[in-house]
């Protein structure tokens, strides 16, 4: 990883902080990590958060961070294996949130028990709990992070137990073009559910909809960044936040219990330790997996966690395609005129799940189709129209697909990370099925070319998850019911890793209920914390935007 101008990574650790025993340390500040010292924070514990990334800045990019990102080896197309991966969604504070569209899709009570549609696999597919579980973690995540949608409007879900906070947003042209072709072919489209302010909430401005929404981060915080909503509030508190740290290896005590991180700074190479009572890995489900892996010991040889072997097996990336529609109407060229810019506002505004539990997908269960606009702002003339959708779709873990350590090292001599998946041929065909839905989809609407656009799913990214799953039974999964690892008593697992079946719908919501369940529960039972989810949804923080005053572990950018 190199570090991009205009991320700066804030102070090291001081001898005295480095002595210090922390209640808590995360390591990452993405989507899990910073609702769990959020929660923490709150709580009353000492909280140190660890990243490996640094402070985005007004003017970095998406592109900059992820071309800066650390690559990790993967199988090509060819067959050869390069060092090719993304292994992130992005590197930096705040983790990708700040770069997503903010699509809160929840899971489909089917995905927590696969096993009904899709039988028994070799990996097992069934949560250690129902929907219902989440249900609550899932409706105060909509409050706190400020979710706009249309109650019950989704056909694939139960009835809702609280409304959500804000209206929908309006569906764009492109949005009421695919909303059109979907309801021809007798579905039930719905305005998409996003994290994004459609009018101020909880002290936060109304999205302006002027820029395209996922190149940079939102200047007025009118977007659920993990940032802006959980890891600034943390920081107000007794939270602690070192940039720019790569953790490197957790060292145990020679029994069950984890005593200190060890950790690399990335610019200077300088080795640092963070010691605490217990120990939160939210990294991602790929570097996650490889910390655990790195974590190897005389009680560990396989490294922490990793008992049956199990650590990183059952990969997924998650399937999906682009398809791009075009329509335009036949006008005498003297009524053709320029039209307003495209691609300016909310990533996206329809979405269609009429065609998740779908017999006649492979397998029995196919995808979402939804509205996913350009990167990029364009023009066009106004006779003619463009819609982009997103068909997205799970895949199903396999015990050969799996993180592995590789035989390198990066500058800092730690071990390069390989990724080593191939697809399910019943995954690539639920893909294909979904792509061709869409396009019967967009030609009901009116388009009269469709357009296939690669996502680069196969090398990795925004949705990674499985390699380190929970359920009941260690020699099949990592962690128990509740995120901490079977083989060692302070560590837990609070990110993607976990899920032991990640669903087609986009992975944020359902990692932060997860994050946020597994911080719950620890507070209860260690701590006797009775936390009322609903005291959580209390008073809103302070008013917070972008620069905001340097606090110790931060810098101001």
């Amino acid at each position: 990883m190199t570090v991009v101008p205009g991320m700066d990574l804030g102070p090291v650790p001081t001898p005295e902080e480095q002595q210090r025993t922390f209640d808590a340390c995360i390591v990452g500040s993405g989507a899990s990590g910073a609702i769990i010292a959020w929660l923490l924070a709150r709580a009353g514990l000492s909280v140190v958060v660890i990243e490996q990334g640094g402070h985005v800045g007004e003017d970095v990019t998406y592109d900059d961070v992820l071309a800066a990102s650390e690559p990790a080896w993967v199988r090509q197309a060819n067959g050869t294996w390069g060092k090719v991966g993304y292994p992130w969604t992005t590197c930096n504070v705040g983790g990708g949130t700040l770069f997503y569209g903010g699509v809160f899709l929840r899971n489909r009570p089917v995905d927590f028990d696969p096993e009904s549609v899709l039988g028994r696999c070799d990996v097992p597919l069934r949560w250690p709990w129902d929907h219902q579980e989440l249900d609550p973690y899932y409706t105060a995540l909509e409050e706190l992070v400020g979710v706009s949608g249309r109650d019950d409007a989704d056909p694939g879900l139960p009835p809702r137990t609280r409304p959500y906070p804000l209206p929908p947003v309006e569906l764009s042209k492109e949005g009421r073009l695919l909303d059109a072709g979907a309801r021809a072919m007798g579905w039930r489209p719905f305005p998409t559910p996003l994290a994004i302010n459609t009018r101020g909430h909880r002290s936060r401005e109304a999205c302006r909809a002027d820029a395209p929404c996922i190149t940079r981060r939102c200047p007025i915080g009118a977007k659920g960044d993990a940032w802006t909503r959980f890891l600034q509030p943390a920081l107000r508190g007794p939270a602690t936040l070192f940039a720019g740290m790569k953790a490197v290896r957790l060292h145990t005590d020679g029994q069950r219990m984890a005593t200190h991180l060890e950790c690399v700074r990335m610019d200077t190479g300088q080795h640092h330790r963070i010691r605490a009572r217990r120990f939160f890995i939210c990294a991602n489900a790929v570097q996650t997996a490889a910390l655990l892996l790195r974590s190897s010991s005389e009680l560990y040889p396989k490294g922490l966690g990793n008992t049956h072997d199990k650590v990183g097996r059952g990969l997924c990336f998650k399937l999906s395609e682009y398809l791009i529609g075009y329509r335009h109407e036949e006008r005498a060229r003297s009524e053709v005129q320029a039209s307003t810019t495209m691609g300016l506002g909310p990533f996206s505004t329809c979405t269609v799940a009429d065609l998740y539990e779908d017999r006649g997908a492979p397998g029995g269960i196919g995808g979402f189709l939804y509205e996913a606009r350009s990167e990029r702002a364009f023009g066009l003339r106004s006779n003619e129209q463009l819609v982009r959708i997103e068909a997205l779709v799970p895949d199903e873990p396999q015990w050969t697909n799996r993180v592995r350590l590789g035989s390198g090292t990066d500058a800092h001599g730690v071990t390069d990370v390989v990724m080593d998946y191939q697809p399910h041929p019943r995954d690539l065909a639920r893909l294909e099925y979904m792509l061709t839905q869409g396009e019967h989809v967009l030609r009901a609407a009116g388009c009269t070319l469709t357009i296939r656009e690669p996502s680069g799913w196969s090398q990795g990214s925004c949705h990674l998850h499985g390699t380190c799953r929970m359920g009941h039974d260690p020699d099949t999964s990592v962690t128990n019911a509740d995120g901490r690892l079977h083989d060692t008593d302070n560590v837990y697992i609070g990110d993607g890793a976990v899920l032991p079946f990640p669903g087609g719908a986009n992975p944020t919501l359902t990692i932060q209920a997860v994050a946020l369940r597994c911080a719950h529960r620890m507070l209860a039972s260690e701590h006797g914390i009775e936390f009322p989810l609903s005291a959580l949804l209390g008073e809103p923080p302070p008013s917070l935007h972008w620069p905001s005053p340097p606090l110790r572990g931060q810098v101001s950018s």
